[in-house]
């Protein structure tokens, strides 16, 4: 009885429509031979193989894996076969985009020794077709995040890079499309380095605490993470980037985890105060170790706890204080005892200091 059901649906459906080999297998199970154009499809399904070369020739150069192919038809392509499938009460059948990328990406995975993936693909393609069935074929890699530390030692080179002024970071000619208004920064240093590596844009960065531009970041350095967008490579492994006074080791992680996680750094200060310092002064800094520095946060009382501390003077006014603190401690305003921070150095000598500068002895992820 099923069987009869079937044929009479496949004499109808090549009595009432014209359809190509492919759209009449979707719908009727079977094969058909028939001249013309195709009633839904126009060619498009007839298509396969020159609409696949074009994908080989737009992946080429993109280090993958594993790919997912997308459309967007014309809605007429979805009329057509809406109205044919309702005159003849076909219910349950694949689609047209359905059958076209699934079959696309037949092509690409044996054609490119690749996999699809439906989740996270390394690559996606889409494809966008119009009323004459002209492909337009664009490609798009999944973000690449990474891990790295780095070193500074020069001083007078700052974390961050100002944004392009003409473009205020969208990418313009003046900036080369990067962005930024130069590269003479930890950021501008290690985004171009980075750009050349995998050929995609400008990345983003999360930074793990910051410090001045004169301080020098020491030790193992300063760890961040990074995200490139639409990168062409992907299998960097482990990368030295170096310029201008700073090093950055990278290397590729899975993805950037959701909360920054905590830290502490190891920081030598040095600063003056307003009036001579004596050996007692040294002994109440040292006294420092294992207090928790209380202060206002955006409107919120926030804590950091001082681990290890230790003082010495220098000449005159001046001393050195080498401290182990949970990280975002503000150092200058420590110091100074603004921000309302208890305690804080001037507060415990006395009298007025300032932090002359500070180095980062090394930042240790907790």
């Amino acid at each position: 009885m099923a069987a009869a059901i079937l044929a009479d649906a496949r004499a109808i459906l090549l009595k009432q429509y014209k359809l190509c080999k492919r759209c009449f297998e979707r719908h009727a199970g079977g094969r058909a031979r028939q001249d013309g154009q195709c009633y839904i499809c126009r060619g498009l399904m007839g298509n396969l193989d020159s609409t696949a070369d074009k994908i080989i020739d737009a992946v080429r150069g993109y280090e993958f894996e594993t790919f997912l192919i997308g459309a967007t038809l014309p809605t007429q392509i979805y009329e057509r076969e809406d109205t044919m499938r309702a005159r003849l009460k076909i219910r349950g059948r694949e689609s047209v985009k359905s059958q076209l990328t699934r079959e696309l990406g037949t092509r690409l995975a044996r054609l490119a020794r690749k996999k699809v993936e439906y989740t996270k693909p390394d690559i996606t393609v889409s494809l966008a077709i119009d009323k004459e069935n002209n492909v337009d074929v664009a490609v798009r890699s999944r973000p690449l995040a990474l891990f790295g530390r780095y070193v500074k030692k020069s001083r007078g080179v700052p974390q961050k890079q100002d944004r392009c002024p003409s473009c205020e970071g969208r990418g313009c000619d003046s900036c080369n499309y990067s962005g930024l208004s130069g590269y003479g920064s930890v950021e501008g240093v290690v985004a171009k380095g980075l750009v050349e590596m995998t050929g995609g844009q400008v990345p983003k960065f999360s930074w793990i605490g910051s410090e001045d531009q004169s301080s020098l970041v020491l030790g193992r350095g300063r760890p961040f993470y990074a995200r490139v967008f639409n990168p062409r490579k992907r299998k960097l492994k482990k990368s030295r980037i170096s310029g201008n006074g700073v090093t950055a080791t990278l290397s590729v992680i899975e993805d950037e985890p959701d909360l920054q996680p905590r830290f502490k750094v190891k920081t030598k200060i040095h600063a003056k105060c307003e009036r001579a310092l004596a050996r007692e002064d040294m002994k109440k800094l040292n006294s420092l170790a294992g207090a928790e520095v209380r202060f206002e946060n955006r409107n919120k009382t926030a804590s950091k706890k001082i681990h290890s501390a230790r003082a010495r003077r220098l000449h005159g006014i001046q001393f050195a204080l080498t401290m182990v603190a949970d990280g975002g401690l503000m150092i200058k305003q420590f110091v100074g005892g603004e921000e309302y921070m208890k305690p804080n150095v001037s507060e415990i000598l006395g009298s007025k200091c300032e932090c002359v500068m500070f180095d980062i002895l090394g930042v240790e992820l907790q």
